[in-house]
């Protein structure tokens, strides 16, 4: 808010600038010499290249896992197996009305527990 008049101070301290300015300082060579060792010494060393190792794959069955969308895939699949054999072994009585009486069973077996190769090895 006040103005100073008086700007003698303010031309000598810009006297003592213009004279900082003029001469500027210049660092000696053994003071960059020693900053030059200790940038070399920081700097990293050239390394050989470490080798390449690839991950180990996954074996056939973890494969068809993740294909089949991992454990839940799997699971589904499984249980959609068992009821098909479950249902097709022991066929419920509601399901013949689809099927028209027995045409999906075995006759009076029912489950034809050895192949026609297997009975002929067993008689001899």
């Amino acid at each position: 808010m006040t103005e100073r008049k008086d700007n003698r101070d303010d031309d000598a301290l810009g006297l003592f600038f213009a004279a900082a300015r003029a001469e500027a300082p210049l660092p000696d060579g053994d003071f960059l010499a020693r900053i030059e060792a200790q940038a070399l010494a920081e700097q990293p060393r050239a390394a050989s290249p470490a080798p390449v190792v690839r991950p180990p794959r996954p074996g056939r069955l973890a494969q068809l896992r993740e294909a089949l969308g991992g454990w839940i895939g799997v699971t589904g699949l499984a249980t959609a197996c068992a009821a098909g054999i479950l249902i097709g072994v022991s066929s419920p009585e509601s399901l013949s009305v689809f099927w028209g009486g027995d045409a999906a069973g075995l006759g009076a077996l029912g489950v034809d527990p050895l192949g026609g190769f297997d009975l002929a090895l067993m008689e001899g």
